[in-house]
Protein backbone atom coordinates (compact mmCIF):
# COMPACT_ATOMS: atom_id res chain seq x y z
CA UNK A 1 0.00 0.00 0.00
CA UNK A 2 2.70 2.64 0.78
CA UNK A 3 4.49 1.52 -2.10
CA UNK A 4 1.40 2.33 -4.23
CA UNK A 5 1.43 5.74 -2.76
CA UNK A 6 5.29 7.00 -2.75
CA UNK A 7 4.12 8.38 -6.19
CA UNK A 8 1.58 10.28 -5.57
CA UNK A 9 3.16 11.52 -2.23
CA UNK A 10 6.38 12.39 -4.47
CA UNK A 11 4.34 14.35 -7.23
CA UNK A 12 2.49 16.36 -4.22
CA UNK A 13 5.93 17.18 -2.48
CA UNK A 14 7.79 18.45 -6.08
CA UNK A 15 4.74 20.48 -7.09
CA UNK A 16 4.05 21.08 -2.83
CA UNK A 17 5.37 24.90 -3.41
CA UNK A 18 3.54 25.87 -6.43
CA UNK A 19 -0.25 24.64 -5.09
CA UNK A 20 0.85 26.73 -2.18
CA UNK A 21 1.95 29.76 -3.55
CA UNK A 22 -1.10 29.24 -6.29
CA UNK A 23 -3.73 29.74 -3.80
CA UNK A 24 -1.53 32.29 -1.76
CA UNK A 25 -1.59 34.64 -4.80
CA UNK A 26 -5.39 33.63 -5.57
CA UNK A 27 -6.86 34.57 -1.62
CA UNK A 28 -4.45 37.10 -1.09
CA UNK A 29 -5.46 38.87 -4.27
CA UNK A 30 -9.08 37.94 -3.22
CA UNK A 31 -8.74 39.96 0.08
CA UNK A 32 -6.56 43.15 -1.59
CA UNK A 33 -9.13 43.86 -3.83
CA UNK A 34 -12.06 43.24 -1.21
CA UNK A 35 -10.39 45.78 0.79
CA UNK A 36 -9.59 48.16 -1.79
CA UNK A 37 -12.86 48.18 -3.10
CA UNK A 38 -14.47 48.65 0.75
CA UNK A 39 -12.25 51.28 0.86
CA UNK A 40 -13.49 53.06 -2.63
CA UNK A 41 -17.09 52.10 -2.22
CA UNK A 42 -16.64 54.04 1.17
CA UNK A 43 -14.63 57.04 -0.02
CA UNK A 44 -16.90 57.58 -3.44
CA UNK A 45 -19.85 56.20 -2.18
CA UNK A 46 -20.94 55.34 -6.01
CA UNK A 47 -25.23 55.19 -6.73
CA UNK A 48 -26.45 53.43 -9.63
CA UNK A 49 -24.35 52.95 -12.69
CA UNK A 50 -21.11 54.03 -11.26
CA UNK A 51 -21.08 51.43 -8.63
CA UNK A 52 -21.99 49.13 -12.03
CA UNK A 53 -18.75 50.30 -13.27
CA UNK A 54 -16.52 50.03 -9.96
CA UNK A 55 -17.79 46.25 -9.47
CA UNK A 56 -17.65 44.72 -12.85
CA UNK A 57 -14.09 46.95 -12.85
CA UNK A 58 -12.98 45.03 -9.86
CA UNK A 59 -14.58 41.88 -10.76
CA UNK A 60 -12.33 41.91 -13.80
CA UNK A 61 -9.24 42.90 -11.68
CA UNK A 62 -10.39 39.62 -9.56
CA UNK A 63 -10.51 37.40 -12.75
CA UNK A 64 -7.39 38.78 -14.32
CA UNK A 65 -4.78 37.97 -11.54
CA UNK A 66 -6.86 34.03 -11.75
CA UNK A 67 -6.00 33.90 -15.14
CA UNK A 68 -2.26 35.13 -15.00
CA UNK A 69 -1.94 32.51 -11.46
CA UNK A 70 -3.62 30.00 -13.90
CA UNK A 71 -1.42 30.72 -16.78
CA UNK A 72 1.92 30.78 -14.13
CA UNK A 73 0.87 27.53 -12.76
CA UNK A 74 0.77 26.33 -16.26
CA UNK A 75 3.97 27.84 -16.98
CA UNK A 76 5.52 25.91 -13.93
CA UNK A 77 4.33 22.64 -15.05
CA UNK A 78 5.75 22.49 -18.40
CA UNK A 79 3.18 23.99 -21.08
CA UNK A 80 4.30 26.13 -23.49
CA UNK A 81 1.86 29.25 -22.38
CA UNK A 82 3.35 32.07 -24.75
CA UNK A 83 1.09 34.30 -26.22
CA UNK A 84 -1.73 33.25 -24.40
CA UNK A 85 -1.39 36.00 -21.51
CA UNK A 86 -2.69 38.77 -23.60
CA UNK A 87 -5.56 36.59 -25.44
CA UNK A 88 -6.98 35.37 -21.89
CA UNK A 89 -6.29 39.68 -20.75
CA UNK A 90 -8.93 40.19 -24.04
CA UNK A 91 -11.21 37.69 -23.20
CA UNK A 92 -11.58 39.15 -19.51
CA UNK A 93 -12.20 42.56 -20.44
CA UNK A 94 -14.60 41.27 -23.22
CA UNK A 95 -16.51 39.40 -20.60
CA UNK A 96 -16.51 42.76 -18.44
CA UNK A 97 -18.12 44.64 -21.23
CA UNK A 98 -20.83 42.00 -22.00
CA UNK A 99 -21.01 41.72 -18.16
CA UNK A 100 -22.05 45.38 -18.18
CA UNK A 101 -24.07 45.98 -20.66
CA UNK A 102 -25.97 43.18 -20.77
CA UNK A 103 -26.84 42.02 -17.42
CA UNK A 104 -29.27 45.29 -16.70
CA UNK A 105 -31.45 43.90 -19.52
CA UNK A 106 -31.65 40.11 -18.54
CA UNK A 107 -35.07 39.47 -16.91
CA UNK A 108 -34.48 38.96 -13.48
CA UNK A 109 -36.43 38.52 -10.12
CA UNK A 110 -36.74 41.69 -7.84
CA UNK A 111 -35.47 39.58 -4.82
CA UNK A 112 -32.88 37.58 -3.45
CA UNK A 113 -32.54 34.76 -1.17
CA UNK A 114 -33.38 36.37 2.20
CA UNK A 115 -35.55 39.15 1.30
CA UNK A 116 -38.63 39.78 3.30
CA UNK A 117 -41.26 39.81 0.32
CA UNK A 118 -45.19 39.57 -0.33
CA UNK A 119 -45.99 37.95 -3.47
CA UNK A 120 -49.57 36.81 -3.92
CA UNK A 121 -50.78 37.15 -0.85
CA UNK A 122 -47.82 35.42 0.66
CA UNK A 123 -45.51 37.01 3.41
CA UNK A 124 -42.24 35.68 4.39
CA UNK A 125 -38.68 34.72 3.51
CA UNK A 126 -37.42 33.92 0.39
CA UNK A 127 -35.64 30.37 0.77
CA UNK A 128 -34.03 29.37 -2.50
CA UNK A 129 -34.92 31.12 -6.02
CA UNK A 130 -34.78 28.50 -8.78
CA UNK A 131 -35.78 28.64 -12.98
CA UNK A 132 -39.05 26.97 -12.19
CA UNK A 133 -40.16 28.34 -8.48
CA UNK A 134 -39.72 30.65 -5.70
CA UNK A 135 -39.47 29.07 -2.31
CA UNK A 136 -40.75 31.56 0.21
CA UNK A 137 -40.57 30.20 4.32
CA UNK A 138 -43.93 32.46 6.04
CA UNK A 139 -43.96 33.62 9.55
CA UNK A 140 -46.01 30.85 10.95
CA UNK A 141 -43.28 28.16 9.70
CA UNK A 142 -45.01 26.78 6.22
CA UNK A 143 -43.10 26.61 3.11
CA UNK A 144 -44.71 27.82 0.21
CA UNK A 145 -43.64 27.02 -3.26
CA UNK A 146 -44.59 29.58 -5.65
CA UNK A 147 -44.29 29.12 -10.20
CA UNK A 148 -42.06 31.65 -11.62
CA UNK A 149 -44.31 32.75 -14.25
CA UNK A 150 -46.71 33.39 -11.50
CA UNK A 151 -44.46 35.71 -9.45
CA UNK A 152 -43.19 37.60 -12.91
CA UNK A 153 -47.03 38.26 -13.61
CA UNK A 154 -47.95 39.31 -9.80
CA UNK A 155 -47.52 42.50 -7.82
CA UNK A 156 -44.09 41.85 -5.57
CA UNK A 157 -43.26 44.14 -2.38
CA UNK A 158 -39.93 43.65 -1.41
CA UNK A 159 -39.57 45.18 2.41
CA UNK A 160 -35.82 44.72 2.54
CA UNK A 161 -34.74 46.77 -0.60
CA UNK A 162 -35.30 49.71 1.71
CA UNK A 163 -33.25 49.88 5.06
CA UNK A 164 -35.89 51.47 7.05
CA UNK A 165 -40.07 50.73 7.16
CA UNK A 166 -42.42 52.91 8.16
CA UNK A 167 -44.96 52.37 11.23
CA UNK A 168 -48.56 53.03 10.87
CA UNK A 169 -50.90 53.45 13.70
CA UNK A 170 -54.98 54.02 12.57
CA UNK A 171 -56.56 55.62 16.23
CA UNK A 172 -60.20 56.44 16.78
CA UNK A 173 -61.04 58.28 19.55
CA UNK A 174 -64.22 59.81 20.55
CA UNK A 175 -65.11 63.11 19.27
CA UNK A 176 -65.58 65.08 21.86
CA UNK A 177 -62.20 64.26 23.55
CA UNK A 178 -58.85 66.25 23.31
CA UNK A 179 -57.42 65.47 19.87
CA UNK A 180 -54.79 67.99 20.29
CA UNK A 181 -53.84 66.23 23.86
CA UNK A 182 -54.36 62.88 21.75
CA UNK A 183 -52.34 63.85 18.96
CA UNK A 184 -49.38 65.16 21.38
CA UNK A 185 -49.62 61.85 23.59
CA UNK A 186 -49.08 59.81 20.25
CA UNK A 187 -45.81 61.70 19.35
CA UNK A 188 -44.40 61.54 22.50
CA UNK A 189 -44.82 57.96 23.00
CA UNK A 190 -43.18 57.56 19.58
CA UNK A 191 -40.13 59.76 20.12
CA UNK A 192 -39.59 58.30 23.32
CA UNK A 193 -38.97 54.31 21.99
CA UNK A 194 -35.40 53.78 20.96
CA UNK A 195 -36.35 51.73 17.96
CA UNK A 196 -37.58 54.90 16.49
CA UNK A 197 -35.58 56.67 14.16
CA UNK A 198 -34.93 60.55 14.18
CA UNK A 199 -34.94 61.10 10.54
CA UNK A 200 -37.71 61.42 8.79
CA UNK A 201 -39.73 62.33 12.11
CA UNK A 202 -42.76 60.95 13.63
CA UNK A 203 -45.99 62.87 12.38
CA UNK A 204 -50.10 62.61 13.25
CA UNK A 205 -52.88 63.95 11.53
CA UNK A 206 -56.51 64.03 11.69
CA UNK A 207 -58.29 61.83 9.09
CA UNK A 208 -61.75 62.40 9.58
CA UNK A 209 -64.67 63.17 12.11
CA UNK A 210 -67.92 61.51 11.80
CA UNK A 211 -70.44 58.88 13.46
CA UNK A 212 -69.15 60.42 16.85
CA UNK A 213 -64.91 59.71 16.14
CA UNK A 214 -62.83 61.17 15.86
CA UNK A 215 -59.91 59.43 13.05
CA UNK A 216 -56.26 59.80 13.89
CA UNK A 217 -53.30 58.07 11.77
CA UNK A 218 -49.43 58.53 13.13
CA UNK A 219 -46.16 57.63 11.20
CA UNK A 220 -42.52 57.11 12.72
CA UNK A 221 -39.41 55.44 10.64
CA UNK A 222 -37.75 52.01 12.27
CA UNK A 223 -35.45 49.48 10.88
CA UNK A 224 -36.96 46.55 8.60
CA UNK A 225 -36.25 44.10 11.57
CA UNK A 226 -37.45 46.46 14.31
CA UNK A 227 -41.33 46.52 12.71
CA UNK A 228 -43.47 43.95 14.02
CA UNK A 229 -42.17 44.99 17.43
CA UNK A 230 -42.05 48.78 17.22
CA UNK A 231 -45.19 48.49 15.89
CA UNK A 232 -46.83 45.97 18.65
CA UNK A 233 -45.37 47.89 21.14
CA UNK A 234 -46.78 50.94 20.34
CA UNK A 235 -50.02 49.82 20.05
CA UNK A 236 -49.75 48.78 23.46
CA UNK A 237 -48.30 52.31 24.71
CA UNK A 238 -51.24 53.94 23.29
CA UNK A 239 -53.67 51.78 24.37
CA UNK A 240 -52.35 52.05 28.19
CA UNK A 241 -51.71 56.25 27.73
CA UNK A 242 -54.93 56.55 26.42
CA UNK A 243 -56.54 54.72 29.35
CA UNK A 244 -55.30 56.84 31.76
CA UNK A 245 -56.08 59.86 30.32
CA UNK A 246 -59.47 62.01 31.68
CA UNK A 247 -60.05 63.29 28.14
CA UNK A 248 -58.80 60.75 25.74
CA UNK A 249 -60.59 57.05 25.41
CA UNK A 250 -60.29 54.89 22.35
CA UNK A 251 -63.43 54.71 20.83
CA UNK A 252 -65.69 51.43 20.98
CA UNK A 253 -67.67 50.81 17.60
CA UNK A 254 -71.63 51.32 18.70
CA UNK A 255 -74.49 50.02 16.76
CA UNK A 256 -78.10 50.96 17.21
CA UNK A 257 -80.64 49.20 17.35
CA UNK A 258 -84.40 50.82 16.57
CA UNK A 259 -87.99 48.46 16.53
CA UNK A 260 -90.24 49.62 14.61
CA UNK A 261 -94.36 48.86 15.06
CA UNK A 262 -96.52 48.47 12.22
CA UNK A 263 -100.68 49.01 12.53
Amino acid sequence: MLEQLQPIISKLTEYGGLIVSGLLVMFGGMIAIFILYRIVTKLIRPNGTYSRVIKVAFGAVYAMILVLTILLAAEKLGFDTSGLAGVAILLVLIAAVIVFFLIPFLPRLPFVPGDMVDVRGTMGIVEAITAYQTVIRTFDGHIVFIPSPMIMASPIINYSLHPNRRVQLDLEINATDDIIRAKTLTLDLMKAHENVLDDPAPSAFVTGIADGKTTLVAYCWVANADWFGTRDALFAQVAQAFSQEQHIALAIPKREITQSTRN
